[in-house]
């Protein structure tokens, strides 16, 4: 530091003159500001679905004036709490760069000079969103504002000046949150849908009356009239009505555990976890419900009556519908589909119905509609791709796949939503500067 000495004589009738050296400590300025030309923040760096690399850090703009520092210490607190800090003693060189340098001007009276860790100049600064604890939460950005703190000292001057407060919005969607334990090594998502009741068809509801009572018989006509009597099986009753097991709340929350369970990727299925800068990362995800989420199909439910083109569950900006099907079932004859395997059937349709939304944002419409090239190309007809299978042994299942193939008997331990896809969802949550 440079130290400026100032002498000084008295003297008084009668005394002896007396001379004093007073230390003139030197002054300095700070200032910090986010760079809002680096306005995008992805976590861990996530890249986007055509494989470009995206910015990790929010990055501040630190400037020194007037005289250089010995030491600093940023801090970033959201809605005023400090929920990160760093010291200049425990930052990297490649965490805080030089831009540009101020020039020194002689002054009289100046005896020595010592070095300075930071002289004069603008400095960059870069924080990953983690904080102190190793914690990113998506969530608190576009919920709380924040600031950034800067201190400096040299020697006993210290300082301290804060930025102005700034907050981030979502730039691709609203839907989903993140919260990822950098030490732990995984990741919590939160994804809010918004399924709609679309109502039921084949119960009593759809019974109606003919005749008029006074020239015809009043005739009730109900759609479990069309199932042959030879089809019926005393143990397997017609389902006339519905119940708390299958009103719009209990088909909803399976839709939702549905997408939990197909989507997530982790130690307690096949997937194992997600790779990120090499390192493996267990996905865990909570679904719910909201009306402002990702756009969603409505769930009807569906007894009694024949299966066919018009009624298979979709997920098309034109028409959305999600059917859970249960009870007698017609396709070449009639069957019966008992609940548990429509539970099952049903959980795993919703994720790969919903899961077409996700691709619709990764990538776009045509990559979504045709399965990633797995199904017919016009779009409009649904079939699968002739030829094409399911990977075999103990290989996991792409949900969003079709194949030409019958199901494998353990289809519903393999299949899951794919690394690539799910990354997808993650890199869903960027944020911009505002």
């Amino acid at each position: 530091m440079k130290i400026i000495k100032l002498k000084a004589t008295a003297s008084f009738p009668g005394a002896e003159s007396k001379s004093a050296t007073l230390t003139l400590l030197p002054n300095f300025e700070l200032k910090i500001k986010p760079i809002r030309e680096q306005n995008t923040i992805v976590p861990l760096g996530i890249s986007n679905f055509n494989g470009d690399t995206e910015s990790q850090f929010i990055e501040f703009e630190i400037e020194i004036l007037e005289h250089g520092i010995d030491e600093f210490s940023v801090e970033v607190l959201l809605d005023d709490k400090v929920i990160y800090t760093v010291y200049s003693e425990k930052q990297t060189l490649d965490e805080v760069i030089i831009i540009a340098k101020g020039t020194n001007t002689k002054k009289e009276n100046i005896e020595e000079e010592a070095p300075m860790n930071y002289p004069i100049g603008k400095y960059s600064f870069k924080w990953d969103g983690f904080d102190s604890n190793g914690i990113y939460d998506s969530s608190l950005f576009t919920n709380g504002k924040l600031k950034a703190r800067l201190k400096g000292k040299i020697e006993s001057v210290e300082k301290t000046v804060d930025s102005d407060e700034f907050y981030f919005e979502c730039k691709e969607v609203n839907w989903v949150d993140t919260k990822i334990d950098k030490n732990s090594k995984r990741i919590d998502v939160t994804l809010r849908i918004n399924l709609k009741d679309g109502g039921e068809k084949g119960t009593e509801k759809d019974c109606y009356e003919t005749g008029s009572g006074s020239y015809a018989p009043i005739t009730k006509h109900c759609p479990w009239d069309k199932i042959p009597e030879k089809d019926i099986d005393p143990k397997d009753p017609i389902l006339k009505k519905r119940n708390k097991n299958n009103n719009f709340d209990a088909l909803k929350q399976l839709a939702l555990n549905g997408i939990e369970k197909y989507w997530e990727r982790n130690s307690k299925n096949i997937g194992k976890g997600v790779y990120i800068n090499k390192e493996l990362y267990e996905v865990y995800l909570s679904c719910k419900q909201d009306e402002q989420g990702m756009v969603a199909p409505e769930i009807i439910y569906f007894t009694n009556s024949e299966n066919g083109t018009f009624n298979r569950s979709h997920n098309w900006f034109a028409s959305r519908k999600l059917y859970y099907k249960e009870g007698y079932l017609k396709n070449k004859k009639w069957d019966y589909r008992i609940p548990s395997d429509a539970v099952q059937y049903f959980k795993e349709t919703a994720a790969h119905e919903i899961g077409h939304q996700l691709l619709v944002e990764l990538k776009g419409k045509y990559h979504s509609y045709t399965h990633k090239g797995t199904s017919h190309p016009s779009v409009i007809i649904q079939d699968p791709v002739k030829g094409t299978k399911y990977p075999t042994g103990s290989k996991e299942i792409d949900l969003m796949k079709y194949a030409d193939d019958f199901y494998p008997y353990d289809y519903y331990k393999r299949v899951i939503l794919s690394e690539k896809d799910l990354l997808g969802l993650l890199w869903l949550t960027k944020l911009e500067l505002n």
